[in-house]
């Protein structure tokens, strides 16, 4: 599994990591329900990939099933993987949002992890050249959709006894730079809504939390 997964993992599971002589970390995952967002390509991919190795039921989102399928089709060449479920959805369009958790209510019937992975990152403007429209879609993708999943997946996961939602959010929505005011803004906005959903869904047996993978090179991350 890699670090990226494993770390995911571990809080997705609310375990520490088992290290073996600083090789391995070990989490027991199978049969866990585990919905990744954004999961075409980057970290979601890596993310699903890893869960299913290490036994979870993945449920792969992206917003066109057909390269949600092929991630699930490598999670089926995996040695003894469980089935996995592609799902496509805008994660910004509720109805969508919507219609993803129903078919993994109707599949599994319940959601052990939600990783809130799907996102966009424009390239760095200066607040003074910044267009509404690219204002419009970070917040859409980031902050709207993260809601809108926890909306409607957490209901599964509470049903099921509880379970865990993780927010991949970045350093930079603490740490504020010059061109980073739609991207920081809305991960600023991510952290306090996985805050207030911890308060709020914390005695349901649900804990989220956000984490902050870094700034990794993929199509998502991309000057548009």
């Amino acid at each position: 599994m890699s670090a990226v997964a494993a770390n995911a993992a571990g809080a997705a599971h609310g375990i520490p990591a088992t290290h073996e002589k600083g090789t391995h970390m070990n989490f027991e995952l199978t049969g866990k329900v585990i919905v990744v967002t954004g999961a075409a390509q980057g970290i979601g991919r890596t993310l699903a990939l890893g869960f299913a190795a290490a036994g979870a039921r993945v449920a792969v989102l992206a917003r066109d099933r057909a390269r949600a399928q092929l991630v699930v089709d490598e999670i089926s060449q995996l040695p003894e993987a469980p089935a996995a479920l592609s799902l496509e959805a805008d994660v910004g369009d509720e109805a969508a949002v919507m219609a993803a958790a129903a078919e993994v209510d109707a599949a599994w019937g319940r959601v052990d992890a939600l990783i809130n992975n799907a996102g966009w990152m424009p390239g760095n403007q200066p607040v003074l050249d910044v267009e509404v429209a690219v204002l419009e879609r970070v917040l859409r993708s980031n902050v709207i959709g993260s809601f809108l999943t926890t909306k409607h997946f957490a209901p599964l996961m509470i049903r099921g006894g509880g379970g865990r939602i993780i927010y991949l959010s970045s350093v930079i929505g603490a740490q504020a730079g010059p061109g980073g005011a739609p991207y920081g803004g809305s991960k600023a906005a991510v952290n306090i809504l996985a805050d207030v959903a911890h308060q709020e869904l914390a005695d349901k047996g649900s804990a989220p939390s956000p984490s902050h993978p870094g700034s990794p090179t993929r199509p998502a991350c991309a000057p548009s």
